[in-house]
């Protein structure tokens, strides 16, 4: 089997409502689908997701790149072979969302022609996971209510809540309006988005040590190295690392400097074979690691639940697999439900999704 070309459609689906974070807003999915095809005639699917204000892609230079260097490169490979292809497309930089989705089409391809959905070929079980609701950034009482309403939708246990403002008060005050909500039995972890100084971070993580949180994510500056190590040391909450880990040298070096405990695994930004890489290497750390979302849409959630599900660290830890909740609309033909607080992978081959070409004739960018 060889790879033929590469097929790239950018499609827009609103949010119920914006999503709101210390890095920026978002108020609709710019998502690509993207598309392997093979002399074979099997198609491998994936979905890149546009997160301008974290590293700067676009629909236009995912589709560009995908056609000026990924696509050249992969014709004519075997798609079975993908640490040969991850080496010969190890040259183009950044781009980080478009090397995740290639790489899961390649798996997706890999899946379907062994007829074996993608979490047993990673060597899985296809163990249900339990599912983390991420919260907005807003008001306290407000945040409390979302949270209320998916535990009493879906009966997720476990929250992600975004804080990292420029008012501390107001971040611990929604932190403790969660808790308070949810109850002593929820899981809680936090996501900063770099808002904070390292001082700032020690200062109200620290103040919040009552309100039984199991991590922090990105609580201060990536390139402040000195500062998270410091912050590290000083801070109630252990550190979980996202976008200031995501290559194996990066996270190899969060973890042995003690700057983190923990690594957020999108497989989005890292693919299926990148990804493998960081759970061994948290694991030979001793860190834990959990799946992250990058704003997935139900594409992008069911490869990073078969991802997940196929790896026994990520699989004990919740998950980020319910973002696509955010959408309005879905492109996959039969759309992913959350159940008693988990979600279970597809055994159907591959990722397991179906695209709906109706709907994606609708939210296709012209």
């Amino acid at each position: 089997m060889k790879v033929t070309g590469i097929e790239t459609v950018p499609y827009v689906i609103p949010y119920h409502h914006p999503v709101v974070a210390a890095s920026g807003t978002l108020s609709c999915a710019e998502h690509v689908l993207i598309r392997i095809h093979t002399d074979e005639g099997i198609i491998g699917l994936a979905e890149a997701s546009v997160r301008a204000f974290v590293y700067g892609e676009s629909q236009v230079s995912i589709v560009e790149a995908v056609r000026l260097w990924f696509e050249p490169a992969l014709i004519g490979s075997d798609p079975f072979a993908v640490e040969d292809i991850a080496t010969r497309l190890a040259w183009i930089p950044a781009n980080n969302t478009t090397h995740g989705a290639i790489d899961i089409a390649l798996h997706d391809i890999r899946g379907k022609a062994a007829g074996m959905p993608c979490w047993r070929l990673l060597g899985g079980s296809g163990a249900p996971m339990r599912v983390t609701h991420i919260l907005t950034m807003g008001k306290p009482m407000e945040v409390a209510d979302e949270a209320l309403e998916a535990g009493a939708r879906f009966a997720i246990s476990s929250f992600k809540v975004k804080v990292g403002s420029k008012d501390l008060k107001s971040d611990i005050e929604r932190v403790a309006a969660v808790r308070n909500a949810v109850g002593t039995n929820a899981s809680i972890y936090l996501d900063a988005n770099h808002g904070w100084t390292a001082e700032q971070a020690i200062k109200v993580l620290n103040a919040m040590v009552d309100y039984d949180i199991d991590l922090v994510e990105e609580p201060s500056p990536s390139e402040d190295l000195v500062g998270r190590q410091r912050l590290a040391r000083h801070a109630a909450i252990a550190v979980m690392a996202d976008e200031s880990a995501p290559t194996l040298a990066t996270a190899t070096r969060e973890l042995v400097s003690g700057s983190c405990r923990a690594l957020s695994i999108k497989t989005t930004r890292t693919g299926f074979t990148t990804s493998a890489k960081l759970v061994a290497v948290a694991q030979a750390l001793g860190g834990r690691t959990l799946i992250g979302s990058q704003a997935d849409g139900m594409i992008g959630t069911a490869a990073a639940l078969a991802f997940s599900s196929a790896h026994p660290m990520l699989a004990c830890e919740p998950g980020e697999l319910d973002y696509y909740t955010n959408l309005k609309d879905d492109l996959v033909v039969e759309p992913l439900q959350v159940a008693a607080g988990v979600l279970t992978p597809s055994s159907r081959p591959g990722i397991g999704v179906e695209i709906d070409e109706d709907k994606l004739r609708h939210y296709k960018v012209r």
